[in-house]
C-alpha cells in the first residue's frame, strides 16, 4: 500500500511540474500523439492523484489502530 501511494505522489508531483510549464509556456505538452495535453487537463490528474493517495493514506491509518 505504502509503494502505491509513493508512486502516486511522484506521479502528481511529475504531471504537476508538467502542467504548470504547459500553463507558463501556454503550449500542450506534445504527450499523446496528434494532440498535445492541456495544463488544465494535467493539473485536474494531478488533483486525482493527490486525492487518491490522501485516501489511501487515511486508509492504512485507520487500519493500523
Amino acid at each position: 500500500m505504502k509503494v502505491v501511494i509513493n508512486i502516486l505522489l511522484v506521479i502528481a508531483i511529475l504531471s504537476l511540474i508538467a502542467g504548470i510549464i504547459s500553463r507558463l509556456t501556454l503550449i500542450p505538452l506534445p504527450i499523446a500523439p496528434g494532440a498535445g495535453i492541456e495544463a488544465r487537463s494535467l493539473l485536474a490528474f494531478t488533483n486525482t492523484c493527490l486525492l487518491i493517495a490522501i485516501a489511501l493514506m487515511l486508509l492504512q491509518i485507520s487500519k493500523s489502530k
